[in-house]
């Protein structure tokens, strides 16, 4: 709505008028057009809009995986606004269209132990340290409390984490190294569901 735009804003340069098709690019956004992105039938996407427009309250909560993906941060913030635009913010039963809607995503965790290595590496890096982790050093791979590895990572012990594959930026390559056991020689996975990453353990 134009009365919520801040000064200055450029006219029709608020949500509806982008959805209505009065926004710069033009272009409404029907069921039609979303129909030929997606390969949703029309019919589909209707019945489905229709559903949560009239869902009194609707809990509207994204996963853990739409912005892994090109463009995604858009299609979390269209989540957003799909709870917004039906009026579920801010009423029992309803949600922000956030994952979970609490601040601490309501996991129980069990006690972390104590690790006597001291040695870190980023959480990006687990592949590389795989692959060469011997000739990882602080200065060129920022490998912290240490000034290299002494060896390649043999062991991984996965704690309700989902990060061997599907938040890794090179998932081919990543499902590539962890299909040879002579690398990585053993694997644990602790998690509730099965997730991306206990498939492949």
């Amino acid at each position: 709505m134009e009365k919520t735009l801040p000064a200055g804003a450029l006219p029709n340069a608020h949500y509806k008028a982008y959805i209505q098709g009065n926004g710069p690019d033009g272009i409404a956004k029907t069921p039609e057009w979303a129909s030929r992105i997606t390969g949703i039938p029309q019919d589909k996407i209707i019945q489905l809009a229709r559903e949560i427009g009239s869902a009194k309250p609707a809990y509207i909560c994204q996963g853990w995986g739409p912005q892994r993906h090109a463009n995604g941060e858009q299609a979390s913030r269209a989540i957003a606004m799909l709870s917004i635009l039906t009026g579920n913010v801010g009423i029992n039963g309803g949600n922000s269209g956030a994952r979970e809607g609490t601040f601490d995503l309501g996991v129980e965790w069990f006690s972390m132990l104590e690790n006597p290595v001291k040695t870190q590496i980023s959480v990006f890096t687990w592949t590389e340290a795989i692959e060469r982790g011997a000739e990882m050093t602080a200065i060129r791979d920022g490998i912290r409390g240490k000034d290299k590895l002494d060896v390649p990572i043999k062991f991984m012990w996965c704690y309700a984490s989902n990060t061997l594959i599907n938040q890794n930026s090179h998932i081919a390559r990543t499902h590539e190294i962890l299909q040879d056991d002579t690398k990585c020689e053993m694997i644990v996975g602790m998690d509730h569901f099965v997730t991306a990453s206990a498939k492949i353990l």
